[in-house]
Formats: C-alpha cells, sequence, structure tokens
C-alpha cells in the first residue's frame, strides 16, 4: 500500500535520536541486519533497534525498511524532501561508503523535537535485501558532545549483513502479540515496528488486504491525563490517508495498565478510495505501544472484531 510505505518512511525519518565515540567491531542488536561500532558512553537500547547516552540525550536508531524503498527516500534526500519532517539541511547529500551496502547517501543538519534543538546525521544505505537509514542525534550545545569529525568516523563504521529471519526480528521486538487472531505477520522494521497482514500480498496495493501496524514509542509516553489527547493526535496525523474522522473514543484501565481505543473513517490519499481505520494504544508506566489497522471500509465488520482481539493481547516486555 502506498499509504503504508509513505506512513513508514516518515516514521522513520521524524524519530530517532544520537551521539558518537568508539569500540572495535560492528554491534548489531538482537533481529537487526545493520550495526556499526558503539561509541563510548552510549548502550544498547532496550526500546528501539539502536544505542543511546541517557546522560546526554543522544540516540543511534537503525533502521531497516524494504529494498525497493531506497529509490523513494534517495529522491527526497535534501533540504526540500526532508523539509516536512522538520530537518534542516546542511550542504548536500554526499555518496558514503558502507560494508554490504551497493549505494549509500550521507546528510547532516539539524531538527527541533520538544523545543530541543539536536543536531543530526542520517546515511541512507542501499543492501541487496534491505534499505537501512542509521540516524544519529546530539541534543545541540550539551557539555562533552563528540565533533562532527567523531560523528563521521562512527557513521564509516555502518555495515551491513544478511538480515535474521522474520521470526528472529519479531522475537526482539520489544512488545508482544498473544494472539495474531488470524493475521499473518509480513515485516518488522527498526526493532520497533511490526507489519501483518490478511492476504497473499506481503504488499498490499491500494487498500487490497488489510493492513495492521504496531508500533512502541522511542520516548515516554504522556502523562495519564494527556492520554487522551495524544491519542487523538496521533490518529489524525497518520500519513498516507486523509479526511481522517474519529466517530469513538473510549479509555479503560485493563492490566495493570490503560487502554484507548480509536476508530472512523478516512480515504486513501491516492485513489480516494473509503478507509476504515482504528487504533489501539495500551499505556504502561511511561511506555505505550500503538497497533493501527487499515482497511477498505467496506471490511470493517470482517476485520474490526479480529483486530481488537489482537491489539488486546498486546504486553510490553
Amino acid at each position: 500500500m502506498r499509504y503504508i510505505t509513505a506512513l513508514l518512511v516518515f516514521m522513520m525519518m521524524s524519530l530517532a535520536q544520537v551521539q558518537a565515540g568508539f569500540a572495535q567491531e560492528a554491534v548489531f542488536p538482537e533481529g537487526s541486519s545493520v550495526g556499526l561500532v558503539i561509541p563510548r558512553n552510549m548502550q544498547p537500547s532496550s526500546t528501539f533497534s539502536g544505542f543511546e547516552d541517557p546522560a546526554m540525550g543522544a540516540t543511534i536508531v537503525l533502521t531497516e525498511l524494504p529494498v525497493d524503498a531506497f529509490a523513494q527516500i534517495s529522491a527526497k534526500f535534501n533540504a526540500e524532501g526532508l523539509a516536512p519532517t522538520g530537518i534542516v539541511v546542511s550542504g548536500a547529500a554526499q555518496d558514503w561508503q558502507v560494508k554490504g551496502a551497493s549505494a549509500a547517501k550521507y546528510i547532516h543538519g539539524s531538527q527541533i523535537a520538544s523545543g530541543i534543538k539536536y543536531r543530526k546525521w542520517i546515511v541512507l544505505s542501499q543492501a541487496p535485501t534491505t534499505t537501512t537509514m542509521v540516524t544519529m542525534q546530539i541534543p545541540d550545545g550539551v557539555a562533552g558532545a563528540p565533533s562532527d569529525a567523531d560523528v563521521e568516523d562512527t557513521l564509516r563504521s555502518i555495515a551491513v549483513r544478511t538480515p535474521p529471519t522474520l521470526e528472529e526480528q519479531i522475537a526482539a521486538l520489544p512488545f508482544k502479540v498473544g494472539d495474531l487472531a488470524g493475521f499473518r505477520p509480513i515485516r518488522a522494521i527498526a526493532g520497533a515496528t511490526y507489519l501483518l497482514t490478511d492476504g497473499p500480498q506481503d504488499v498490499p496495493a491500494s487498500a487490497a488486504q488489510p493492513v495492521i501496524i504496531i508500533a512502541s514509542n522511542l520516548g515516554n509516553a504522556p502523562e495519564a491525563a494527556a492520554r487522551m489527547d495524544f491519542a487523538r493526535k496521533a490518529f489524525a496525523s497518520l500519513t498516507g490517508i486523509k479526511d481522517v474522522r474519529s466517530d469513538n473514543e473510549s479509555s479503560a484501565p485493563a492490566d495493570g495498565g490503560e487502554w484507548v481505543d480509536i476508530d472512523g473513517s478516512a480515504k486513501d490519499a491516492t485513489s480516494g478510495d473509503a478507509l476504515y481505520v482504528a487504533q489501539i494504544a495500551r499505556f504502561a508506566g511511561d511506555r505505550y505501544v500503538r497497533a493501527i489497522l487499515i482497511v477498505r471500509g467496506s471490511e470493517k465488520d470482517k476485520f474490526a472484531d479480529r483486530f481488537r482481539r489482537l491489539a488486546k493481547s498486546l504486553t510490553i516486555n
């Protein structure tokens, strides 16, 4: 689905947080086919595929996308193309060398998120079976931060290996789905996102099949009083669809957390087809995971209850 590809690309280019320093060999997070030499003072993250320095507020996010995503993203790997994500680019994209990749591009700049300005570096690469994106981000002006040269040294250590199996990638996700409700797994992305469908196509076109996206957060969950408003905004801002309308909203405590359930209608941004969209977010402490269903409006009754069964089986590791 074109809106699914657009949604994933935007998600992966908009999040991410990072830094740099050294070790000796590339380290690959569990379930990931992209790795690098871990910078000094950084550690593997327990909430996303990558590394972080909590004291500095810096992160390295390792993202994997379908192999054909490279052409789509590289076409927007410039100041104009990255502007919608809030990234302000410094200079033109450069060719880059990544072990195990046939092509790679590097760009750097800055981005403001939650009122904080970050220095940002991105390396996009194409390997035989995957597109990878390594995003490094450091709060601007933080004491003891690495120099641009140090960051570039870290980015030169990026390597791509033969990808783990889908089962290994799913096992490495920071959440578990207890009941697939008959849906079929098709991909795990960036160690934090899980895609499922019902039907023979692995890349459903024009809403031909339902798609479920399950994604965990890369930061802290909102306070209890702000969760419904947070969920509403997330629902309304889904990328690749338009005219999103919320018809039902509810919130209820369960299993030591809180469930926020929103559903409604939308249209495919390209074809204009009527869609049914549902979002269920599970909040637990300072973390959350969000499940989204996008399906043709005419097939709501066929998939809505199954989706809710799947979503309500989510647990956070």
